[in-house]
């Protein structure tokens, strides 16, 4: 089953994950993906991000899926309970994701049940292509990039951010430019995306 925690600000949301965690028996360990930030200016975001984990008491396997080998990528998401993928740009990490071969195993991972936390990017890639995305991301930053499909794992267009700054103007048009798309989900800083198989529920 589909165990999935997407959400747009991971450290605005961390009650809520912690009280995620106490449905579950996990052991503490997580494979955490930075790359997606690599290529932005603004990367405050990651090291929250870890912050939380270090709080909530996490072994922590940090891994750049854009210099590691595949071996690697593939043994340590395999081997720790969580996986988490930060925010930054959205077109990059697929593009990583592609190139380095964590595409097929991560969703490999996430249909067996393994937990998974996206953060903004790493939300957005969970739906079945990226390109309602490209007004909040800069496409550019991925030039190799041949795909704009994503993980297809969840029937939703996750939309990180919605009516938060400095993207408010932004994700608002999207919004309005994708109104009959129904399956468009917006998320604000303090709301989660859960999936729990086939369940979906936004809080």
């Amino acid at each position: 089953m589909m165990t999935m925690f997407l959400a747009s600000s991971f450290s605005d949301v961390e009650a809520k994950f912690d009280a995620y965690l106490k449905q579950f028996s996990y052991n503490k360990s997580v494979t955490f993906i930075p790359t997606a930030s690599f290529v932005e200016e603004v990367d405050f975001f990651v090291e929250e991000a870890l912050e939380v984990f270090k709080r909530l008491q996490f072994t922590i396997d940090v891994v750049d899926i854009s210099s590691e080998s595949p071996e690697v990528i593939a043994h340590t998401l395999q081997k720790n309970e969580v996986i988490y993928i930060s925010g930054g740009n959205t077109f990059y990490l697929l593009e990583q994701l592609y190139r380095s071969g964590t595409f097929a195993v991560l969703i490999e991972q996430i249909k067996a049940g393994k937990m998974y936390i996206g953060e903004s990017a790493g939300a957005v890639i969970t739906s079945a292509a990226i390109d309602y995305i490209s007004p909040l991301d800069d496409r550019s930053k991925a030039s190799s990039l041949q795909s704009t499909q994503g993980l297809n794992v969840i029937p939703y267009y996750p939309l990180p951010h919605y009516k938060e700054e400095p993207f408010a103007v932004i994700t608002t048009t999207i919004v309005e430019n994708n109104q009959d798309k129904k399956d468009l989900i917006p998320l604000k800083n303090d709301e989660v995306l859960l999936v729990n198989g086939t369940t979906f529920e936004v809080i």
